[in-house]
């Protein structure tokens, strides 16, 4: 009777046993499970800790070689967003104009950079009190961004990060572009998939207008020209071979015609077309006199710019004066409080 009750209780004391350790052991077999699946590097697992997954790639450049190494060839590539950043400063309204008013962008500021900011601006008198350093610290980035360009220029290009275009470049991308594209970056012309070796003036013709490309446009743009005149002439913009070569030759001066006797069916009929007078303000829009990019893509020329077609010599000496830079006004400083 003993042996079968001490026999019987072994047998529901293996049963509780078991009942109680299966659960811990599914426990422990599924916490653990989900510790080497869920990606996430442990600090006891040298393996998992020491892999760094690679990043994303960008599905639109996938398929596209990548131009942008230490040493960039001569000539046309695509821009580093570093180089696109900088450009972007470079032209926001509060370098470009003496105005409250600032670019609709989306920008990273760090507390570090606004810090030194307002360090640097104690003498200032609309900076000097506890008051207006809170008043600042409260505006938005894009105000602080502003001021931060309008009082102290190009010194915090690189401490700032401008992630989508100001105004001239919003501009440049839905109104300048198509009308060059249409004209200047076609196959077998000035496309950046043109056989002719000789062509260094080139454009990329991207239906997506990314940034890498759309600004190594701008700057194809922004540093040729031929003879003694530019394609982006920001002292005189009605000049610009950019405006001029798409007007009918017989409308334009024979310096300010596509060298090499090139003709094309004009895009703009005359001077007083809207998209003349657009791209005219455009350019007219654009800082002047010039900062430094500190990005070029062609080499800076011993004379004037040129492009293909063109000896880059000045044209002999006919007793003309050149137009003289015209003088920059005064700027008023804005108020950081308003």
């Amino acid at each position: 009777m003993k042996t079968g009750m001490k026999s019987r209780f072994g047998w529901l004391l293996g049963i509780a046993l078991c009942s109680v350790g299966l659960p811990v052991a599914l426990m422990q077999f599924t916490s653990g499970t989900a510790a080497a699946d869920d990606g996430i590097a442990r600090m006891d697992d040298p393996i998992l800790h020491a892999y760094q997954p690679p990043p994303p790639e960008d599905k639109d450049d996938a398929d596209e070689p990548n131009d942008n190494v230490l040493n960039p060839p001569t000539g046309l590539r695509k821009l580093t967003p570093e180089e696109i950043n900088r450009i972007r400063y470079l032209e926001l309204r509060g370098i470009r104009l003496a105005t409250n008013r600032p670019d609709r962008v989306t920008v990273k500021l760090s507390r570090e950079t606004v810090e030194e900011f307002l360090i640097e601006m104690e003498g200032d008198p609309s900076f000097r009190g506890k008051k207006a350093r809170r008043a600042f610290r409260k505006l938005t980035a894009p105000q602080k961004l502003h001021h931060i360009a309008y009082y102290k220029g190009a010194k915090y290009a690189d401490k700032v990060e401008i992630k989508t275009d100001p105004e001239i470049f919003v501009e440049f991308r839905k109104k300048v572009m198509p009308l060059v594209t249409r004209t200047c970056a076609q196959q077998g012309c000035h496309a950046s998939t043109s056989a002719d070796d000789g062509v260094l003036f080139r454009l990329f013709k991207d239906p997506k207008r990314r940034p890498a490309t759309t600004y190594a446009n701008f700057l194809m743009l922004n540093e040729t020209g031929a003879g003694r005149h530019l394609v982006i002439d920001r002292s005189q913009p009605e000049n610009s071979l950019l405006l001029t070569y798409m007007l009918p030759a017989q409308d334009v001066r024979p310096e300010l015609r596509h060298p090499s006797g090139i003709t094309s069916k004009p895009v703009l009929k005359s001077r007083k077309t809207p998209a003349f007078r657009r791209l005219q303000k455009w350019i007219a829009s654009l800082k002047h006199p010039q900062e430094n990019y500190d990005v070029r893509l062609l080499p800076v020329p011993q004379g004037p710019a040129t492009v293909e077609g063109d000896t880059g010599s000045p044209p002999s000496d006919t007793g003309e004066k050149p137009d003289k830079e015209p003088k920059k006004a005064p700027q008023p400083r804005p108020d950081p409080r308003t």
